[in-house]
């Protein structure tokens, strides 16, 4: 087994997506995997999981009536080789985990804002040398791309002061250097660019609008206004 997890993560390319399960389900759910194999493949990358992004997004929902179509079509896209498995270090994830977790601070105490399930897949895009992590997730995004707009629209929501660990949000944005976020929006501005959506013919820009709205309700942590926006740049 150990063998085939070595010959699995050598076949891993530095394009490749760290994907993260509640990404995965809202595109599949949506009916748009395609467009996420697609964009990996012109990327000339691979799409990356974790054995817990597995379990969450395979091996469990497969056998719940409500999830188990979503977890089928994964579960043939793994045995048809597109995604492949890797891990990270426990001491990475734990290093993530201390880090995010002690950011913040709101009322002289750290703000907890990231669990290990997210912890584990910036660990993974660390350890395997990956730049592109696939998270719908609002917070461990917004604490790689911009942790500065995050504090200033949580004292906004909360109306109270939040203070900076200097030394924890430098040590992070160290660790997470090179590490770009994006979330299944981003995949389908990708697909659209890469004509994913001409199959639709006249009907390609409003398949694209739909195909936003679709991932939105599936879960995609994107506001209408972004929406909006995206449909215009195109």
């Amino acid at each position: 087994m150990a063998d085939n997890k070595n010959n699995n993560k050598n076949l891993i390319t530095p394009n490749s997506i760290v994907c993260d399960s509640s990404s995965l389900i809202s595109i599949t759910d949506a009916g748009l995997f395609g467009a996420l194999v697609i964009v990996s493949r012109n990327l000339q990358g691979n799409l990356v999981i974790s054995e817990e992004v597995q379990h969450e997004s395979i091996d469990r929902p497969i056998n719940n009536p409500q999830y188990s179509f979503s977890a089928v079509r994964l579960k043939r896209a793994m045995l048809d080789g597109i995604f492949r498995v890797a891990n990270s270090r426990q001491d990475t994830i734990q290093k993530v985990l201390n880090l995010t977790n002690n950011i913040f601070i709101i009322n002289s105490k750290p703000l907890r804002l990231v669990h290990e399930g997210e912890a584990e897949l910036v660990a993974l895009a660390i350890d395997n040398n990956l730049s592109t992590l696939l998270m719908d997730e609002r917070n461990t995004r917004m604490l790689v791309e911009d942790p500065i707009s995050m504090k200033n629209h949580m004292e906004k929501e909360w109306n109270t002061k939040i203070t900076i660990n200097q030394k924890a949000l430098q040590e992070f944005q160290f660790l997470t250097r090179g590490i770009h976020v994006i979330r299944s929006s981003e995949i389908l501005a990708l697909a659209y660019d890469i004509n994913y959506f001409r199959k639709f013919h006249e009907l390609e820009e409003k398949a694209f609008e739909s195909a936003l709205y679709a991932i939105k309700f599936n879960g995609c942590a994107i506001s209408f206004d972004e929406i909006k926006e995206l449909i215009r740049e195109v």
